[in-house]
């Protein structure tokens, strides 16, 4: 039962309806067992994971807010913390950290003897271990109180709509509406129900469409440099949709239970430079890695270098996060050099914009950045969609190469889609275009269908359903589950 199925509409119904028509004090009873009803049909042999990760987390946090000195608060933190990075680097890097040594003594001829284990890597661990982190540092710097209710606190660490692949939310922002009663809302059923109907369009008509087509040039033994070209392009068009389509569903959910998520996405592909972009893809990863990676390692630091070092570690972390590969890592350093790069020559490139006169345009200078920063983004993302290093490696130098951006050649590039997909997919693509450039003119494109007739809204409602039953496809899942 994934996100994307008639059983998880069902199975949200019976919640939504048994949520408003039972008391407020038996509400948090049902949220619980539904999140891990819900955990244990994608996953039930990690139920005990779950479970006793949550177990931990909350003894720990009570035991940190009970110490009478700052010492001791953090030196109960730090182990909660190594304990929940420890299960979560068991799980996710053992085999990698194993491969990586037994290559490395292959290649000095040492005697190496650790065998490879069968680990399989329990759904939503990353998500929730982060939850976990911060729940634990916030108790320790005052801002976040130990949750004494354990029933409150297991639904903040199992929530359903967001378990799987976010929102990363915090506890003090989640908890507290846990115990809030809501009232039957029309207006948060509209919405929800509006939200998840678009998640479903973008992602059943965007990125499982595209799925298979993006796979059919990486996963081929000799693609040309246009095929990667416009197979990378493409795979970003596919995770912003794949991803984004996730927290609406997740965000919709939540809502129609009278539960507001934070916003996980802001356009991102409209971002001026690399450090807009982080602004406004993974907002919640984005902003827990500043405030428990960067924050720390930037205290008391002044030098510019020093937080140049702080912003390349970060960005390191983020993408050992993403995934157990040298790949990952590859990216996530490729980030962490943009954004180094970008912070050094901002005068510079001020200058130059100066120099050739381009900001005297203001719309133009800034369809040329974004231009610009979603071929970088794009250009990381070679690293993130291929199998391996060789692999991305090949794929970068076949994207980097000038005669792989020949039109002629994108356009022969284009046959790896058949006539009708390719009209299938431009024809949706242009409407969610419309949609954000609705969004970015009005701030909401929800807002702005209320203020049209009764007939547009429901034309556009109807065109919704109707386009996701008979032209939407269903793939493998969310591609940030497998996180």
């Amino acid at each position: 039962m994934t996100f994307i199925s008639i059983e998880f509409l069902l199975f949200l119904a019976i919640i939504v309806f048994t949520y408003y028509l039972i008391p407020h004090r038996l509400r948090w009873i049902l949220l619980l067992v539904a999140s891990y009803v819900f955990y244990a049909i994608l996953s039930i042999q990690f139920i005990p994971l779950l479970l006793a990760s949550t177990a931990f987390t909350y003894f720990t946090g009570i035991m940190i807010e009970k110490q009478e000195t700052k010492k001791q608060k953090k030196k109960v933190m730090l182990v909660g913390i190594s304990v929940l990075l420890f299960f979560l680097g068991w799980f996710k890097y053992f085999n990698f950290v194993n491969d990586s040594l037994r290559a490395i003594a292959k290649y000095m001829d040492w005697n190496y003897t650790v065998p490879y284990q069968e680990i399989v890597l329990p759904l939503a661990i990353s998500f929730y271990t982060f939850q976990a982190v911060s729940y634990l540092v916030d108790i320790y710097y005052g801002k976040q109180k130990a949750e004494r209710h354990y029933g409150y606190f297991s639904i903040f660490f199992a929530f359903f709509p967001q378990l799987v692949a976010g929102p990363i939310e915090r506890a003090r922002k989640l908890l507290p509406q846990f115990k809030v009663e809501h009232s039957l809302n029309f207006e948060n059923l509209n919405y929800g129900m509006k939200r998840i109907a678009w998640g479903f369009f973008k992602k059943t008509l965007i990125a499982d469409r595209l799925a298979p087509i993006v796979s059919s040039v990486f996963d081929s033994p000799n693609p040309t440099g246009s095929q990667i070209v416009l197979a990378t392009i493409l795979f970003s068009i596919q995770l912003f949709a794949d991803f984004s389509a996730c927290s609406d569903i997740a965000i919709g959910c939540a809502r129609m239970l009278g539960i507001n998520l934070t916003e996980n996405f802001k356009q991102p592909h409209f971002a001026v430079s690399i450090s807009d972009f982080w602004s406004r893809w993974h907002i919640t990863l984005s902003t827990w890695l500043r405030d428990y990676i960067f924050f720390p390692l930037c205290k008391g630091k002044k030098k510019r270098s020093e937080i140049y070092l702080a912003i390349v570690i970060t960005f390191l972390v983020s993408g050992i996060w993403h995934g157990a590969g040298w790949n990952f890592v590859l990216w996530g350093l490729i980030h962490g050099f943009y954004r180094v790069f970008g912070d050094y020559t901002k005068h510079f490139r001020g200058k130059m914009a100066s120099f050739i006169q381009l900001d005297r345009s203001p719309v133009l200078h800034k369809w040329v950045k974004i231009t610009i920063t979603f071929l970088l983004v794009c250009f990381s993302r070679v690293f993130f969609r291929s199998d391996s290093v060789t692999d991305a490696f090949e794929n970068a130098q076949l994207f980097l190469t000038i005669n792989s951006w020949r039109p002629s050649g994108i356009v022969e590039a284009f046959e790896i889609f058949s006539l009708l997909d390719l009209v299938i997919f431009v024809f949706f693509f242009i409407i969610v275009q419309l949609f954000q450039y609705i969004e970015r003119k009005n701030g909401s494109t929800w807002k702005w269908l209320a203020q049209r007739s009764i007939f547009a809204r429901f034309a556009f409602y109807i065109f919704i359903i109707v386009s996701v039953l008979i032209f939407g496809v269903s793939g493998k899942g969310f591609v940030y589950g497998g996180f």
